[in-house]
């Protein structure tokens, strides 16, 4: 399967997103980002970095990959796009996020509908602003919540999945429970 996580707007939680779900549901990543921290965390089986001036290399389909792209769509981001079985968007709630998220859904649908939104980094309310915001631009695509927690620093630090962060106990199973849920839910949905 192949899975992009993409957003013209940086800060959204692109990269956490693709590092929990590669050590969650074992996928390889393949970023085109400058500076990742991902390197830092997989093995060199499970990552590739692409330059901005080199194409990504081609994978075959049975392979499970994800793509944390960055930046505006090129020719290369497009074949990617096209590709893709599942196009996840993150977003926060303030408006510039929601507005480059907007922007971005209009240029990703154009060459691949298969859109999945994520309210990301949320407390309170702010999931409702979101839905509220996409409905309002007559978007029809599932949106999953995925609210503000530290697990996500923590998954760089301790090199582990949310969900196995939680099954070790104590103190983070109880504060991981709802993301880890958040994250499963979303799992499920993909892998459908």
């Amino acid at each position: 399967m192949i899975i992009t996580i993409y957003n013209f707007k940086g800060g959204v939680g692109k990269t956490s997103i693709a590092l929990n779900f590669a050590l969650t549901a074992e996928y390889g990543i393949i970023t085109n980002d400058v500076y990742s921290p991902l390197e830092s965390v997989l093995s060199e089986k499970q990552y590739i970095k692409v330059e901005p001036d080199e194409d990504f290399p081609d994978i075959p389909k049975k392979l499970n990959i994800i793509y944390d792209l960055g930046g505006h769509i090129d020719k290369r981001a497009i074949k990617i796009i096209k590709k893709s079985d599942y196009i996840l968007i993150p977003t926060l709630s303030d408006f510039l996020s929601l507005k480059v998220t907007i922007n971005a859904i209009l240029e990703i649908e154009i060459y691949n509908n298969k859109i999945i939104i994520i309210g990301n980094g949320t407390h309170k309310s702010e999931i409702k602003h979101i839905k509220k915001v996409i409905r309002d631009c007559k978007f029809n695509y599932p949106l999953f919540e995925l609210k503000k927690s530290k697990a996500f620093i923590n998954i760089f630090r301790e090199q582990k999945s949310i969900g196995k962060m939680t099954k070790e106990g104590g103190l983070k199973a109880y504060h991981y429970k709802v993301i880890n849920e958040q994250f499963d839910k979303l799992i499920k949905y993909i892998e459908e």
